[in-house]
């Protein structure tokens, strides 16, 4: 089966509340490509992104996913389309155990009683993905700390099946240690085919871990450029339009 050219192409994609905070924006992510978005706070990025994984309507402009017209009603159905996010804000349910949030949506029950011995060993090798075997799938999510609650967060989204997924800011709550599995599963994952959105304000992991980066200002898209094209003080200056 041919692979499609774009896993997301985005087109003239406008959000307007009661100002314009997204003005007719063309994105695209190839598939095995980590795609970097940059942009100052209030730049857009994040409405962008919660667009593409239904969480918020467009109000204008269209998307495209693997090569068919794409407009989630909302979360659920971006997730069962293949678009995994994972948002600053934690969406842990702190009072589940880690294997109830691993799953949660696909717990595996029969007449409606969880098995639990597979909803272990279902969270066992999720977890195992980024090296989590110290966490216990029968822990309280909220009894973690906040970066290894972000780990687990990212292993769910890994879980689910994923053709695009959405990072933003994943390594801010992170140890350094931590951050280099991560990178070491994006690496993995660009390998298999998925594309990836990235967002972040550390210049050096985006420019360590990106193919293609796109920049935002005010809502508009101002450059896209290649990773090895850049440099911190370019990419600076075009976020502040300095």
């Amino acid at each position: 089966m041919k692979q499609p050219e774009c896993v997301l192409e985005v087109s003239e994609l406008t959000k307007r509340y009661s100002v314009t905070v997204l003005d007719r924006c063309d994105f695209q992510v190839k598939p095995g490509e980590i795609h970097a978005l940059l942009g100052a706070n209030g730049a857009g990025k994040s409405t962008l992104c919660k667009i593409i994984a239904g969480l918020t309507d467009g109000s204008s402009g269209s998307m495209r996913l693997n090569e068919e017209a794409f407009c989630p009603r909302d979360k659920q159905a971006a997730e069962h389309a293949g678009v995994q996010i994972v948002q600053q804000e934690l969406n842990l349910i702190p009072t589940l155990s880690v294997a109830e949030n691993l799953a949660f949506g696909q717990l595996p029950s029969t007449c409606g009683v969880i098995k639990q011995h597979k909803l272990r060993s279902v969270a066992r090798g999720a977890l195992e993905q980024l090296v989590l075997t110290d966490i216990r799938p029968d822990q309280t999510a909220g009894t973690l700390g906040f970066g290894r609650q972000q780990m687990v967060e990212i292993a769910a989204a890994l879980h689910r099946d994923c053709k695009l997924l959405i990072l933003d800011e994943p390594t801010a709550a992170l140890t350094a240690n931590e951050a280099e599995i991560l990178f070491g599963k994006l690496n993995e994952l660009r390998d298999r085919g998925v594309g990836i959105i990235y967002i972040s304000h550390r210049l050096d992991e985006v420019r360590r871990l990106s193919d293609r980066i796109t920049v935002l200002r005010d809502g508009r898209v101002v450059a896209t450029m290649d990773a090895s094209e850049a440099n911190s003080d370019g990419l600076v200056e075009l976020m502040s339009g300095a």
